[in-house]
């Protein structure tokens, strides 16, 4: 029985639904988070002692590379420790091309890249001299298989991807993974190469009100117990592709940081001046928006003139709530209607259902908003804990105070950021 892979990421999907030597196919939408979810497959698959193989065809090695040094992996050295191969099949095929456009006057352009057909007598080969233990149990990864189809015509590289690949990725016990964009080939192609794979994995991006969403799930893996919903993933800021779920119809509970803002004495303003209210409301939006993801935030949802947010660390969170008051800050400067915002933050379990967040931790993030300053931030005992030596900001403690609906009592603080 093939041994079971501890997939990066994917395994939250299907656990032990991967195996060595299983062949798998991702279709992506062009616009999609394949790359970015490839890489840092790659990196987690690099810091868990796996071997992985990453192929290039639209990337510079060296953005790989530098790809992979922002998620934590130390692309030299995990290539000398063995753990790291790159495949780099883009150089090739520009070269190629150059060379094509460089022609007249020559005799010939460089050898035609890519060509299957020269692959065939190298992998008979290799299986009858018997394939060195060197080049067995790796993950492989491709940006975009994409670029295959440009240099073999569809119906050689079905044919020998069934006759010598998917044999040869059995006989080296290698997970590969190849991406081909969605709509490129023809409809035909795809029904026969899913065929021939042990998994069909699916990567898509779709425009939500004013915001593009990203999405993957697995449509097919072949005798395994795997989750075919969609999943929403999300970019952090060093580029790690998050699996948020938001899709999902279950419960997930994880440790998280919310935050709450809220626009001070909004609702006066509203009986005021309900056009202005509006106004002001838009365009705090506005500001704040650009800023989260900078800090790898999600906007969970706006409640009223509120945002809720949750963030993967009480650090991020806080220097996420320093920008936007210095933002509205620098802004209110130079308005005549000013827009003054008080942040709370907490870190505690949250539930996450159907892309919202339950949980105490959200209860006593909204109880401790209400106690910062007009543009002021508060942050629970449970955030300090996890900030007060990581930031140059001070942080002063509160007196005691019951939080309504809040059964233990928790200390609060206020940051402040500004002298």
């Amino acid at each position: 029985m093939p041994e079971s892979l501890k997939m990066p990421l994917l395994n939250d999907l299907a656990p032990d639904g991967f195996f060595y030597g299983g062949h798998y196919i991702v279709e992506f939408d062009p616009d999609s988070l394949w790359y970015e979810t490839s890489l840092t497959i790659a990196a987690l698959a690099v810091k868990r002692g796996i071997k992985t193989q990453y192929h290039v065809f639209q990337h510079y090695p060296s953005e790989a590379m530098e790809a992979l040094s922002k998620l934590g992996v130390d692309p030299k050295k995990s290539v000398k420790d063995g753990l790291l191969s790159f495949w780099d099949s883009y150089t090739e095929t520009v070269e190629y091309e150059a060379s094509l456009v460089a022609k007249r006057g020559r005799k010939s352009a460089l050898d035609k890249p890519l060509d299957l057909k020269g692959d065939i007598g190298i992998f008979t080969e290799k299986m009858k001299a018997g394939i060195p233990e060197e080049e067995k149990d790796w993950i492989h990864l491709d940006d975009n298989s994409t670029i295959f189809l440009q240099y073999n015509d569809e119906a050689s590289f079905l044919d020998i991807w069934r006759t010598v690949h998917l044999p040869g990725t059995r006989a080296t016990r290698r997970a590969h993974f190849l991406a081909f964009a969605k709509g490129v080939a023809s409809p035909t192609f795809y029904s026969k190469f899913e065929a021939i794979c042990d998994g069909i994995i699916d990567v898509k991006s779709q425009e939500e009100g004013d915001k593009i969403e990203n999405y993957i799930r697995i449509r097919v893996l072949r005798g395994k117990t795997f989750d075919s919903r969609w999943h929403r993933l999300e970019v952090m800021k060093n580029g790690e592709v998050r699996l948020v779920g938001a899709s999902s119809q279950g419960e997930q509970r994880r440790l998280a940081a919310i935050m709450f803002t809220d626009i001070v004495d909004y609702t006066g303003l509203t009986q005021l001046d309900e056009s202005l209210a509006i106004r002001l409301l838009e365009r705090h939006r506005e500001l704040i928006r650009p800023i989260l993801p900078k800090h790898s935030g999600r906007e969970v949802k706006t409640i009223g003139d509120a945002f809720l947010f949750e963030f993967g660390s009480a650090l991020e969170a806080t220097e996420c709530a320093v920008e936007i008051q210095k933002t509205l800050h620098e802004y209110n400067e130079g308005a005549s209607d000013k827009i003054l915002l008080r942040i709370g933050i907490h870190v505690g379990d949250v539930i996450h259902k159907g892309g919202d967040v339950y949980g105490d931790a959200v209860n006593v993030a909204s109880r401790i908003e209400p106690l910062a300053a007009s543009g002021g931030i508060c942050i629970s005992e449970q955030a300090y804990d996890q900030v007060r030596n990581k930031i140059p900001y001070k942080l002063t403690k509160l007196s005691q105070r019951k939080l309504k609906n809040v059964k233990f009592e928790i200390d609060v603080y206020e940051l402040i950021y500004h002298e």
